[in-house]
């Protein structure tokens, strides 16, 4: 009895020892898969939609854009018909990278707050939402607001269509 007792002792520890070693080597093929896995960086503009248009007469304003491949520049081009005309749209950024990212800025071309650029552009006027310093994780989304406006200057007295382009850059950086 005494026999048979420590042989199903010395059983147990075996199969403990090899439940073991099983263990340890999926735990390291596991690590190793996270210590071969590949940083990636890659903070973009994912989508664009209306949020409001404002018709100043009976023509509405129209916006439309295009998302370059690299999806870091953003193609804009506004039509404006009558005073009062306003368009809204909002901006989707998208971390679809693995690493934590940080927006630095967005640039617009033309800058848009240059008091040249904005005498040149006038009666129209582009407000963009400061998204500068926000940390997406990866698969995170924030929005940024476009509001692109044209108000008659007093100077001004015939309605006269407008038509605007430019482009918005993405600038980010990694965390790490």
């Amino acid at each position: 009895m005494k026999k048979n007792f420590k042989n199903v002792i010395i059983v147990i520890l075996c199969i403990t020892i090899i439940c073991m070693g099983i263990g340890f080597m999926a735990l390291s093929m596991r690590l190793e898969g996270y210590r071969g896995e590949e940083e990636v960086f890659d903070v973009r503009f994912s989508s664009v939609r209306m949020l409001t248009s404002i018709k100043g007469g009976t023509k509405e304003p129209k916006g439309s854009f295009e998302i370059d491949e690299s999806g870091k520049v953003l193609d804009m081009n506004f039509s404006f018909y009558e005073d009062h005309d306003e368009v809204d749209y909002e901006v989707t950024i998208l971390n679809a990278g693995t690493v934590e990212a940080s927006i630095v800025d967005l640039f617009a071309s033309p800058d848009y707050q240059d008091p040249e650029v904005l005498k040149s552009i006038a009666p129209i006027s582009i407000q963009i939402s400061d998204i500068s310093g926000k940390i997406l994780e990866p698969g995170e989304e924030t929005t940024a607001k476009i509001s692109a406006t044209y108000k008659k200057t007093e100077n001004s007295t015939a309605n006269k269509s407008y038509q605007l382009s430019g482009k918005l850059a993405l600038l980010a950086n990694s965390k790490k």
